[in-house]
């Protein structure tokens, strides 16, 4: 508003030009004050300014300036200039918006065109100018934005807290398992039950007056559920080690297996189902049974062919390796294959497309002229790997390691192999030996590892032609279990030439104590569901180590108990690889008759195998079984 000096004649008169009075005198009111200040408070403009932030610390989103905007009235229509922009003379102007004439228009300018300086009155909170914080505030002064526990009445009321308070949930549900609303969600898609929708308010139906205008939007509403996390793993399975785990070398000393007991303190997931097995190759079902058996025997350095009959090949359970016989004719041929200061020499043997190589150890003489023939007798390589041909020696293992380890170690460039298989449950165990525990004395190294695989009840299957061998158990399945087990091999009874059998009794246990002697574990193996009470003599030995070696241990020395029968079949070996093929020692055979109730399983002692003559011989196996009474 304006200051008037002492005079009796005022001339309004604003920056643009005179100021005329308009048409109606009314329209114009006066207000002169005494002194030099402009009288205070001013009247509260018609339309004002209200503040609101959120309840936390504004950040840059929230810190505009909410202008609400009301009706003006008769009483308020009063219109103040902006502090910013007042001249110090300028003390106060007040006009009423409905009174000003068209050519002030331009003077009395709405909110929405503001000069550039009223841009600063919708600052953030952040950026308040200087002049900003000397405004004074119909309500007061303003409380500091940081004091966060600091509630009033205003604050109360903003939007952005109201929204806040809308949720459905305070905590988040930390041991729930993750929603799924994927059938719900089909459940909703499949659906062909029809719909009927009724338009309706607070106050009754709505008639619909053009459809087209309708929107209808169908969907899955997820409820108001809590917050479960997704990272949180709770479930702990327990599960044999693979292979590559059974590696427990320390150097500082032996360590115990955190797998040498089976009770364990929580509960233990049932093993994941295992795909069925490969079936059964079957022999061929036939009435007649033609074949022409192929013999081949070769020096295996010049690949010379020798003139071999009388050949037999044979192995059993418990040898290291294959043995051969055979009556050589001439000189010329013994001087291929005889012993001389160099070693052994090796012959290579196919009998209908089954290879084995033999290294000839000896031979003996039987000359009568004209004919001179020599009887020669050799094995397969893996004898190499025992005594004579390999040097022995006496050991006692410093440092913790394993089963596995152990036997591996005594071939460790030899260029022999042993391939010990653990994945399986018809495997034999891997386990750990601590220190001290395994000691031998003058022995070689295929002594040694059989000491090692038959202290848990494993055998040694030496190869046909290569160098080394398979450890698996004696009893992969056992006996009790044979009736539900797929076989390795199938025998047709119109394949068997001869048959003979013998009653073995021997008495059934039930249980097997199986303990180690100065460290390992002591375990008290049972047949399920037997209660074990009828137990064997203790069996004790000093790779009994870890439970897992005492239970299969326990296992094969149960499995060999009881009434048995020892059959001997004279089975064709059929060419070209067919079923049932050479039968080695510990595979499990199935032997099939025309009539199913008859069949019966056993496992393979030993296997003899004899070849007259090359060229059309007559070639069969001799097939030692064990099984059930």
């Amino acid at each position: 508003m304006y200051v008037v000096e002492q005079w009796d004649s005022v001339d309004l008169n604003l920056q643009s030009g005179p100021f005329t009075v308009p048409s109606d005198p009314l329209a114009l009111e006066l207000d002169f004050a005494t002194g030099t200040v402009p009288p205070l408070p001013w009247i509260r403009p018609t339309l004002y300014v209200e503040y609101s932030a959120p309840t936390d610390r504004a950040g840059q989103a929230y810190g505009g300036t909410v202008l609400p905007i009301t009706p003006a009235t008769v009483a308020d229509g009063l219109a103040g200039l902006p502090w910013a922009a007042a001249a110090p003379r300028d003390l106060e102007i007040r006009a009423r918006f409905e009174a000003t004439e068209h050519k002030d228009a331009g003077r009395a300018i709405a909110w929405g065109w503001a000069d550039p300086i009223q841009d600063d009155r919708t600052a953030r909170w952040s950026r308040s100018t200087a002049r900003d914080r000397e405004h004074v505030s119909p309500w007061g002064e303003a409380i500091a934005k940081d004091r966060r526990a600091y509630v009033s009445p205003w604050i109360m009321q903003t939007p952005y807290r109201d929204a806040t308070k809308g949720f459905a949930w305070y905590t988040v549900n930390l041991t729930g398992t993750v929603y799924d609303d994927s059938a719900a969600y089909q459940a909703l898609l499949q659906t062909d039950t029809a719909t009927t929708i009724t338009l309706a308010t607070d106050s009754g139906e709505i008639d619909v007056l053009d459809p087209l205008a309708l929107d209808f939007r169908f969907g899955f509403h997820k409820p108001s559920r809590p917050i479960v996390p997704h990272d949180v793993s709770k479930r702990i399975t327990a599960r044999q080690a693979a292979p590559r785990d059974n590696s427990r070398s320390l150097p500082w000393g032996a360590g115990q297996s955190v797998w040498h007991d089976y009770n364990l303190p929580y509960p233990v997931e049932p093993n994941p189902v295992e795909p069925p097995p490969d079936p059964l190759d079957p022999p061929e079902i036939k009435t007649v049974y033609l074949s022409m058996n192929t013999l081949q025997i070769t020096d295996v350095d010049t690949d010379t062919p020798l003139h071999v009959q009388g050949v037999s090949i044979g192995l059993d359970i418990d040898s290291l390796s294959w043995k051969f016989s055979g009556t050589l004719f001439g000189q010329g041929s013994l001087a291929l294959v005889a012993p001389s200061a160099g070693g052994m020499k090796d012959i290579s043997v196919v009998i209908n497309g089954h290879s084995w190589v033999f290294s000839i150890e000896r031979y003996t003489s039987d000359e009568r002229f004209p004919t001179e023939k020599f009887t020669i007798s050799g094995v397969s390589r893996t004898q190499y790997m025992a005594a004579p041909f390999a040097p022995t020696r006496s050991y006692t293992n410093a440092l913790a390691t394993t089963a596995a380890q152990a036997a591996n170690a005594e071939l460790n460039n030899t260029g022999f192999t042993l391939t010990w298989p653990t994945g399986d449950d018809e495997d034999l165990p891997d386990w750990p030996i601590p220190a001290g525990a395994l000691s031998f004395r003058d022995k070689s190294p295929a002594q040694v590892v059989a000491q090692i695989v038959t202290a848990v009840g494993g055998i040694m299957v030496p190869s046909m032609a290569s160098d080394g061998w398979t450890v698996q158990p004696r009893y992969k399945v056992l006996p009790w279990d044979w009736g539900t087990s797929t076989p390795d091999a199938g025998i047709y009874i119109g394949m068997v030439r001869s048959r003979s059998a013998q009653f073995e009794p021997a008495p059934e246990f039930n249980s097997c104590f199986v303990s180690g002697v100065s460290q390992g574990e002591a375990v008290d193996v049972q047949r399920q569901g037997s209660g074990g009470t009828n137990p064997m003599p203790d069996i004790y030995d000093d790779l009994i180590t870890d439970s897992q070696a005492a239970i299969s241990r326990g296992k094969a020395e149960l499995a060999g108990t009881g009434n048995k029968v020892v059959e001997t079949l004279s089975v064709m070996i059929p060419e070209n690889g067919a079923a049932p093929g050479v039968l080695v020692p510990g595979m499990l055979v199935k032997v099939m008759h025309d009539d199913s109730q008859k069949d019966y399983m056993g496992l393979v002692l030993s296997t003899q195998i004899s070849a007259q003559r090359a060229g059309g011989a007559a070639i069969f196996q001799s097939v030692t079984l064990e099984r059930s009474a």
